[in-house]
């Protein structure tokens, strides 16, 4: 097991992830240093509970003084490459990992890691749900809202931590080895960190690094398709890297097969229908692969048939990802707030089957919205654009369909009501990232909710 007692280590931001990594170190007797660029409230009152571990910290900014002498260097997802801590780090040559790889360092238990564009959280969820149905202790966390640091020494050998992980949480891993590793797909995102599509793909199979012939991938069959690509090495190219058992899921022929008629699983010898489609209450194709992908990897588990099929017609999905608040004067309301790319929209709208106002907009991400124009085309009666990408979305669109703009999201929904008809739908679903107008896509989705209840009075 990793031993931190008695050695210097710095934890750079103290956000939920850097203070369930402070923690942990304290716990396990590390001499913890805290390095913060914000000096908030909320920030010192997470230091009051670090105290009874004797922390040293600096906030409002960062010191080469203060954070160059650590043995260790553990910092959080949101924090940037560049930062002056990771400088530090780097010119003098001290170990820095990620929150995530920490809490792998400490964790007993097998871990289930989820990765992917979108998705993520829906399959992260409904793995844990289906495991706990099973009768098996079960810790959904990482990039879901949970730290894996926080869950550790909670875990056991006989439990599973199902753990969502993201790109940013896979630059800083360097022994992290999930038992099973699932890449749902891949589609153009965070580009403002990663730069290109090759360095995002690169990022995403990570995840199957270190795993060995123990241990088991599951991949989207799209992936290892002619349409995988870049300028780097091919998406085939990057499978045939994996030292794990690979199994797929999505088309008729892999190993969980999503189709019109439902969910099929054909493993160690013996194929089963899960579930038909008309037991399945999430809608959407890309929620059918969702869904695949939850059923293989609980087959791996050793979950029985029936408790699958109990865990899937009883998930009703994810708050603020393609959630139906309800319909007024005749018009559909969808919170799609989660929808923090461009493709997670074009899954939103090939899931409708009526007009659609859109809200979208806010900090941009680096995607193409060229790609879903067509889309937009057919399914988008107007656009009304909110948050700083306001100019440059209209310019991709204003030629296709009418684009409003507005300053808030009551005005936002304010305009989207008054131009949908009855039979038509107003849904919430940005294509860009929340935090130039919110704290994240949840007070997003909560705000416009609450604008939408408004309508009625």
């Amino acid at each position: 097991m990793f031993d931190v007692r008695g050695k210097k280590v710095l934890v750079v931001g103290l956000g939920v992830s850097g203070y369930a990594a402070a923690e942990l170190l304290g716990r396990r007797g590390a001499a913890v240093k805290i390095t913060e660029s914000s000096d908030t409230i909320e920030i010192r009152e997470r230091l009051e509970e670090l105290c009874q571990y004797s922390v040293e910290f600096e906030l409002g900014g960062h010191t080469e003084g203060f954070c160059g002498d650590a043995a260790l260097v553990v910092t959080s997802p949101g924090i940037d490459n560049g930062s002056l801590p990771l400088a530090v780090a780097g010119n003098r040559g001290i170990p820095v990992i990620g929150e995530l790889e920490l809490g792998f360092l400490f964790c007993r238990a097998p871990i289930i890691a989820i990765t992917g564009t979108n998705g993520k959280s829906t399959t992260t969820e409904l793995i844990g749900r289906i495991l706990s149905l099973s009768g098996r202790h079960t810790a959904l966390c990482g990039n879901i809202g949970n730290p894996l640091s926080g869950e550790v020494d909670f875990l056991t050998g006989e439990s599973v931590a199902v753990v969502e992980v993201s790109s940013f949480q896979l630059e800083t891993i360097k022994d992290f080895r999930p038992h099973i590793a699932a890449l749902l797909n891949i589609s153009e995102d965070h580009y403002e960190r990663h730069a290109n599509y090759d360095n995002y793909r690169a990022e995403k199979f990570k995840i199957f690094r270190n795993q060995s012939g123990d241990d088991w991938a599951v991949l989207h069959s799209d992936l290892a398709g002619a349409a995988f690509s870049g300028s780097g090495d091919s998406g085939r190219a990057l499978i045939e890297r994996i030292k794990s058992r690979l199994l797929f899921f999505g088309a008729e022929t892999a190993e969980a097969a999503a189709g019109r008629d439902g969910v099929s699983v054909d493993l160690f010898g013996k194929k089963d229908i899960i579930v038909r489609s008309g037991e399945i209450p999430l809608k959407g194709a890309h929620n059918l692969d969702n869904i695949a992908c939850a059923a293989l990897v609980s087959r791996i588990m050793g979950v029985n048939n029936r408790l699958i099929r109990e865990g899937i017609r009883n998930f009703r999905g994810l708050d603020h990802r393609f959630e139906r608040i309800g319909d007024f004067d005749g018009v559909e309301f969808i919170d799609d707030s989660k929808a923090t790319n461009i493709d997670a929209t074009r899954r939103a709208l090939e899931s409708i089957n009526k007009r659609v106002v859109l809200i979208a907009g806010g900090r941009d991400k680096g995607g193409d919205y060229l790609s879903v124009l067509p889309l937009v085309k057919e399914k988008v009666k107007i656009l009304v654009l909110i948050g700083e990408s306001r100019e440059g979305i209209k310019g991709v669109f204003s030629h296709a369909v009418p684009v409003l703009a507005a300053e808030s999201m009551a005005e936002a929904v304010n305009m989207a009501s008054a131009s949908a008809e009855e039979g038509e739908a107003v849904m919430l679903s940005p294509m860009c990232s929340s935090f130039d107008m919110f704290s994240g896509y949840k007070e997003r989705g909560e705000v416009f909710q609450s604008e939408v209840r408004k309508l009625k009075g």
